[in-house]
């Protein structure tokens, strides 16, 4: 059965949570996350070292999430957006710290998890334009994606992450 044939309203409640459950955890044993959250990070962060010929970093490092074939430190942050919402802005998880090269900012639509855009922000830009969150003790950027585009040194890699979600079976 191709996994199009599914239809989840076949299933209970509780067996789609279960099976959700599973599908977690044969994601991280395959590798391609490294959590049993909800994977949209660990996703993009696997995607941004495979794009990149990097490395991750170990979970505990708090400033940075993949170091680049060159040696660059890149800080990861995802979300995944209904692709009708992409106009508006969006609202990345919090900077705590600033101990990167350049943040790479990965888009998921919610429909399919396919890569809707992909940059790669240099962190003096992010921080110049990121705004103080004292309830979450750090810095949050929120922008549309064309106000990520125009911040100083942007460059688009949606293509590069988009091949990288190609080929996640081909490694």
């Amino acid at each position: 059965m191709a996994a199009n044939d599914l239809n989840p309203s076949d299933f209970t409640t509780h067996e789609l949570l279960r099976q959700y459950a599973g599908i977690l955890r044969e994601l991280r044993d395959r590798g391609f996350i490294r959590t049993l959250n909800a994977p949209a990070g660990d996703l993009a962060e696997t995607l941004t070292a495979r794009a990149y010929a990097g490395a991750l970093a170990q979970t505990s490092e708090k400033s940075w999430d993949v170091t680049a074939d060159d040696g660059r430190l890149l800080q990861v942050k995802s979300r995944v957006v209904a692709a009708s919402a992409l106009s508006k802005p969006v609202q990345f998880s919090v900077f705590r710290s600033w101990g990167f090269d350049a943040a790479i900012f990965v888009v998921f639509a919610a429909e399919t998890y396919e890569i809707l855009a992909g940059y790669e922000v240099p962190a003096n830009a992010v921080r110049e334009k990121a705004s103080v969150s004292a309830w979450v003790g750090g810095q949050r950027l929120t922008l549309s994606l064309a106000g990520l585009e125009a911040l100083p040194g942007c460059v688009d890699v949606t293509s590069t992450l988009q091949a990288a979600l190609e080929n996640l079976d081909a490694r």
